[in-house]
């Protein structure tokens, strides 16, 4: 049994998936394995992902692709890979992302001192240019307050203890499967952390779910995503909130009201934190609250990090 199972689901992705393949076996460590699920794809996507574990004509040892007709969407796709494999740590990766070769040193010594979710930070590029993201880490008892604010960190960047996912029955068939994975897994109680070091190229294009207005409005709208922020806001604060996103929607007659409602409730929070994430939260809080105040339904809506 590997210690280490990184998780890849792939549709139609075989322009990128042999680099996001290769990549990720040069990082990975002897004692782990990656596991490709190709999601009903219409291309060579499968093939393509072989060819990126292949060597001088041998497909490396630690590769293992499989295949489903037809696409029950990203949440299926990644439970089946959580079924599938047996690892105690599982760690996520993208069909278009580049893996760095020192991606997984410091989230798994992280996950072996207790941590239960580790993510390293990214560098967003598109074709090639490249943002780097600053190396600013987030300690377990800052994640939960960022959360409130935003999602702080990429999909997948994750290195997770097989155990924590299983508690929280892994993903749940909503917009943000992602975000709503880290705020369950607040509410439970969990260690998240972001570790300051670069472990993923994320590649950013228009043809991105997370990009489509489409998308976003209903990730802010999704009822069982609210719920669990109210859930979440409610641990943390002290007081139920709605997220900043629902906010933003409502009328300018009540939106004013509702936004110093959640700062000051927020701004509790933060307080109770020490060091510079207080003032690294405290940024980010009014950041956030001055787009709310702007926002309207014609407004572009950007941020560098996935799942709202």
């Amino acid at each position: 049994m590997p210690k280490l199972s990184v998780i890849l689901p792939a549709q139609n992705a075989a322009s990128t998936v042999a680099r996001a393949v290769s990549s990720t076996l040069r990082a990975l460590p002897s004692d782990a394995e990656l596991v490709v699920l190709d999601d009903g794809s219409t291309d060579h996507t499968a093939a393509s992902a072989r060819a990126g574990g292949t060597r001088k004509g041998v497909v490396d040892k630690r590769l293992r692709v499989e295949r489903r007709d037809g696409s029950g969407g990203i949440a299926t796709a990644l439970n089946w890979l959580l079924h599938h494999t047996d690892s105690d740590f599982v760690a996520r990766m993208d069909a278009d992302d580049i893996c760095l070769p020192w991606r997984f040193h410091t989230p798994v010594r992280a996950l072996e001192c207790g941590d239960d979710v580790v993510f390293s930070q990214v560098n967003n590029f598109t074709g090639r240019k490249l943002k780097p993201a600053a190396p600013v880490p987030i300690p377990p008892d800052a994640f939960p307050v960022h959360l409130l604010l935003t999602n702080p960190v990429s999909h997948p960047a994750m290195v997770a203890q097989r155990s924590t996912l299983e508690t929280l029955g892994g993903y749940r068939e909503v917009p943000a499967e992602d975000y709503d994975l880290w705020m369950r897994a607040a509410l439970h109680g969990a260690r998240l952390r972001r570790v300051a070091s670069w472990g993923l190229l994320y590649r950013v294009h228009p043809e991105q779910i997370t990009a489509s207005p489409t998308w976003r409005h209903a990730s802010w709208r999704d009822p069982q995503q609210a719920e669990t922020f109210a859930q979440l806001s409610k641990k943390i604060t002290g007081v139920t909130l709605e997220r900043l996103v629902s906010i933003a929607l409502a009328p300018p007659e009540e939106k004013d009201a509702q936004l110093r409602h959640f700062e000051d409730a927020v701004l509790s929070a933060i307080n109770e934190l020490t060091g510079p994430q207080r003032l690294i939260v405290k940024n980010k809080l009014h950041a956030r609250l001055a787009w709310a105040r702007s926002y309207t339904h014609e407004t572009t809506y950007t941020d560098q990090n996935r799942g709202h």
